[in-house]
């Protein structure tokens, strides 16, 4: 019962964060935003959670291996991105990147600090889970977070919090090396002369989103996965297209789910018969 609520509530959530990137330019209030749904998300798991509670070890080890932490982790990596943004300094590029840098080297001491943990859930190990993962067990030899002694005994375990501090971090790894890329790009683009600058993408992320599928389902780059065609078009276009699955969903149930590939049709029809004439 809990994973196929938790199922929706995180499809909501996803829903929610991606709402905001399309909807919100300013940085700070989008992550600001992005915060408050995360806490409002997770504390709808926590109630759930209260009501059917997860008695036996294995639906324990479940719910604070797998559910809880996918939530808490968003939390921790949207609260760290907005600290970030907040302080990022105002200047040239190389400073920001200087900045961003230091960054990650502050989550390279994380993963160093917790190497062992951290080499057990990247190898995806289960020995542990009942000591990490199943509620009121506390071995001091296996690192445990001491803040669970504040926590709600019954929503919180030694290691969970843990995890998705794991999890959170490298999402947030990703996110800072992508600004960076994007950044060292836009000052090769500019070293490259006049005729190479602001080839920024002015339409809507919906738009390129459109196309981005467009070409991927006619092997317009050959065989490349999604994924990496995205990838290859934020850095081309310098921009951001956050979780393109859940905008392309959204793409999918609206009215007119090819709207800007229709629009390009019509003007590119429109010129043509301009030519003919």
């Amino acid at each position: 019962m809990i994973a196929k609520f938790s199922e929706r509530l995180y499809a909501d959530l996803m829903r929610d964060l991606n709402e905001f990137v399309l909807e919100e330019d300013n940085m700070i209030r989008r992550l600001e935003r992005s915060v408050k749904s995360c806490v409002k998300y997770l504390l709808r798991l926590k109630e759930f959670c209260k009501e059917h509670d997860p008695s036996t070890p294995a639906e324990q080890i479940e719910f604070f291996k797998h559910i809880k932490p996918k939530f808490k982790s968003q939390l921790i990596f949207y609260q760290s991105l907005l600290n970030i943004e907040i302080r990022k300094p105002i200047g040239e590029e190389q400073v920001i990147c200087a900045y961003l840098n230091n960054e990650l080297k502050v989550l390279h001491h994380f993963f160093e600090s917790n190497l062992s943990f951290y080499q057990y859930v990247r190898t995806e190990a289960t020995y542990l889970d009942e000591y990490y993962f199943v509620r009121g067990s506390y071995d001091v030899h296996l690192d445990p977070d001491q803040c669970v002694v504040d926590f709600d005994p019954s929503f919180s375990t030694t290691h969970d919090h843990k995890l998705a501090q794991v999890i959170a971090s490298e999402l947030l790894q990703d996110h800072l090396q992508q600004d960076i890329l994007r950044i060292t790009q836009r000052e090769s683009n500019a070293q490259a002369g006049a005729e190479m600058r602001d080839f920024d993408w002015k339409q809507t992320k919906c738009a390129l989103i459109e196309l981005i599928y467009s070409w991927h389902a006619t092997d317009a780059f050959g065989k490349k996965s999604l994924k990496s065609i995205v990838k290859f078009i934020e850095r081309a276009f310098n921009v951001s297209l956050g979780n393109f699955y859940d905008t392309y969903d959204w793409l999918c149930g609206r009215q007119a789910p090819t709207a800007y590939l229709d629009e390009m049709k019509e003007a590119f029809l429109l010129r043509a018969q301009k030519r003919l004439r």
